[in-house]
């Protein structure tokens, strides 16, 4: 048979280098000192308990035998027939004294309570280990210093009870009874009750875990890719799974701050003057664009178009349907200027669209809002709903094509020399000829000239 002894000591927490306690770590727990003013009525109750348990001896014992002082004839006493009444006065007020007491030492050094700390709420724990103060030191030694003050009448008391506290170097309200029995008084009304074994467990785990230095947020599926408050969640594109979504731009969600839009849930209409046009890449010899600051619709801000890089435009592949059918004309349609190239967007199903006067809003049943007169509203049929209601807006802008997406749930992009290109809502791009535009989950190839 093999002995395990468990020499380990236990580790007490809240304690400094040198084995004293701290008094903030009971203040982390949330334990609060006992109010001085509940420590005297809790004391005055007891007191007063022990002054009615005393009144048989003080209305009959005691006047018997000061009158057996004053008469040492005590046949006189022995005659009236008052001596066996005179000895179970005394009797009971003695035995009822000593029950009180050690009830009051046993509730308080088991439970930390005595019956007037009961009524005020409050409770005793030993100073260190926070814990019941035990039945020797918590509770003898000190109502032997407690009850020993009484022996120096009234300075005694004065002294010990309501002087000491005043006098504690922790400002704990500790005095000189609970120095000796290495207790606190702590208040179970107004602070945490170190008798709650649930609460109490609860409130050490979290003072000894320091949550704000050690916890680390974990990413998961749904975390955004960028720090909090630089971009918002939009949908882009949608799956067996639902709806895969990234974060907005820096760019958009500055424009949208600048122009007093919620970049999360568009609300009004804004249209910000626009800032300089962004600087194309080294090598790129994009065209000079001055753009007006057309309406990109309700709650989404525009912004200066971003330039692609310029390249030789690759020849348009083949598209499926009839080669040679006509370009489907805009409802609501402006009249063109004859001097302005024709643009005309080919569908992957066909469909051939041309840009009527200053620019269409393509989408599944698109609507104007405020800020877009003169835009002309081009309804596509689509099966899969990858096209919202109103998708893209392209506006014709000083000789420019400019593409715009309203903030649709798949998004829009840009493909030109086979490099997919973003396009954030309320960002425009300058397209040219031969490139394609995604929308959702369709694809149109613009042709201008």
């Amino acid at each position: 048979m093999i002995w395990e002894i468990d020499d380990s000591t236990r580790a007490v927490e809240g304690l400094d280098g040198r084995g004293r306690p701290k008094p903030e770590y009971a203040a982390t727990l949330g334990l609060r000192r006992a109010p001085f003013g509940r420590r005297v009525l809790s004391t005055s109750i007891e007191l007063g308990i022990l002054l009615v348990l005393q009144l048989p001896f003080l209305l009959v014992t005691l006047p018997a035998l000061l009158s057996t002082t004053a008469s040492p004839d005590a046949a006189a006493l022995a005659d009236a027939g008052r001596l066996g009444l005179v000895i179970a006065c005394g009797a009971a007020s003695a035995a009822l004294t000593t029950a009180f007491v050690v009830v009051q030492l046993v509730l308080h050094g088991r439970k930390g309570v005595t019956v007037g700390k009961a009524m005020t709420g409050i409770r005793s724990v030993n100073v260190r280990t926070l814990e019941r103060p035990g039945f020797w030191r918590g509770a003898v030694v000190r109502y032997l210093v407690l009850y020993g003050s009484f022996l120096v009448p009234l300075v005694g008391p004065v002294l010990v009870i309501v002087c000491s506290p005043l006098f504690d170097p922790e400002r704990r309200g500790r005095g000189w009874a609970d120095l000796a029995g290495a207790t606190w008084f702590v208040d179970a009304r107004d602070g945490l009750n170190p008798y709650d074994v649930k609460r109490m467990r609860i409130a050490r785990k979290t003072a000894a875990t320091d949550l704000a230095d050690e916890r680390s947020e974990l990413r998961s599926l749904a975390t955004s890719a960028t720090p909090p408050g630089t971009g918002a969640y939009i949908p882009v594109t949608r799956s067996s799974g639902g709806v895969v979504g990234a974060p907005r731009t820096d760019a958009y969600a500055a424009t949208a701050e600048a122009s007093g839009t919620d970049a999360a849930s568009p609300a009004s209409v804004s249209a910000p003057a626009p800032a300089p046009a962004a600087v194309a890449p080294a090598g790129a010899a994009p065209a000079a664009i001055a753009p007006t600051a057309p309406s990109s619709g309700p709650g989404i801000p525009w912004t200066p178009p971003r330039l692609l890089p310029d390249a030789s435009p690759a020849p348009a592949p083949a598209l499926a349907g009839p080669p040679d059918a006509p370009a489907t004309p805009a409802r609501q349609s402006s009249p063109a200027d004859p001097a302005t190239p024709g643009v005309v967007l080919e569908f992957d199903n066909g469909a051939r669209i041309a840009l009527a006067g200053s620019g269409i809003l393509i989408g599944r049943d698109p609507a104007a809002g405020p800020g877009d007169a003169g835009l002309a509203l081009v309804p596509l049929d689509d099966p899969s709903k990858s096209i919202s209601k109103t998708h893209l807006a392209l506006l014709r802008t000083d000789g420019s094509i400019i593409a715009i997406d309203r903030a649709s749930t798949n998004g829009s992009a840009v493909i030109r020399d086979g490099v997919e290109h973003a396009l954030p809502p309320g960002q425009g791009i300058a397209v040219r000829s031969g490139d394609t535009l995604l929308l959702g989950e369709r694809r149109a190839r613009v042709r201008i000239g």
